[in-house]
């Protein structure tokens, strides 16, 4: 399956997996028909109550479009980059640059539903997903953004984040490590893995700014933090385990 590289915020780079041509169509019609059963529902509704008042003809005609628009906009924005359709089928939008996407970025990539998919019969969408590099359509290329795998995925769970070592009897070193999230530590989790697998300078270098980054964000002095980068991070991640389980 073809991939991916993002270079996260905390200067990690993480492998994804990008999403199958079939599975982006699959998630495009899921959303189609949960959208279309909820608006015919909804002018039903508006024609029973609010009949002498609106034209329902005219919200038939025209709105369908403009609410399916807004519908895919308000989905991505509101939770994390999917749909209900990428949720069913596990994928995600992301951002190439590593950076959460943007308001603006999910405006983009719904009105460019239209050339893409809802005016072209999915034509262009098809190719440019099946020919590019990262698999983009046109509002993924303009909005800088990617459709990955998040159900199958390099992603770490926290079973997998317990399972380092033996919490039993570990006084944590760090309690500032507590202003860091689950994400943050999945990051951290990746890097030392990486390097574990492939442990060249690139990764080597890699973690080592990442340790910095992280002392440098809970306040640490240099002096304080005696142990070497990789060994510093996996006091961070059972601290954190200890911490907030």
């Amino acid at each position: 399956m073809e991939s991916v590289t993002i270079r996260t915020t905390q200067n990690v780079s993480i492998d994804y997996q990008l999403a199958k041509t079939g599975t982006r169509i699959g998630s495009f019609f899921i959303d189609a028909a949960i959208f279309l059963i909820s608006y015919n529902v909804f002018i039903g509704f508006l024609a029973a109550v609010f009949d002498r008042f609106i034209s329902v003809e005219i919200l038939f005609t025209y709105g369908n479009l403009v609410f399916f628009i807004l519908y895919y906009f308000l989905m991505e924005l509101f939770n994390r980059g999917q749909t209900l359709g990428k949720r069913i089928v596990g994928i995600k939008v992301i951002r190439l640059d590593g950076r959460d996407p943007t308001p603006a970025d999910f405006v983009t990539r719904s009105i460019f539903l239209m050339p893409d998919i809802i005016f072209s019969a999915g034509i262009p969408a098809v190719l440019l997903i099946s020919g590019g590099r990262h698999k983009q359509r046109m509002g993924d290329i303009v909005s800088g953004t990617v459709v990955i795998q998040s159900a199958v995925s390099s992603a770490f769970t926290l079973r997998e984040i317990m399972a380092i070592q033996s919490r039993d009897g570990h006084e944590p070193e760090f309690p500032e490590v507590q202003r860091f999230t689950d994400t943050d530590m999945m990051v951290v989790k990746h890097a030392l893995t990486r390097l574990r697998s492939y442990n060249n300078q690139a990764h080597r270098q890699a973690v080592r700014q990442l340790a910095v980054k992280l002392a440098d964000q809970m306040g640490l002095e240099k002096s304080t933090v005696t142990y070497t980068p990789e060994k510093f991070l996996d006091k961070l991640l059972l601290d954190y385990i200890v911490l907030t389980r």
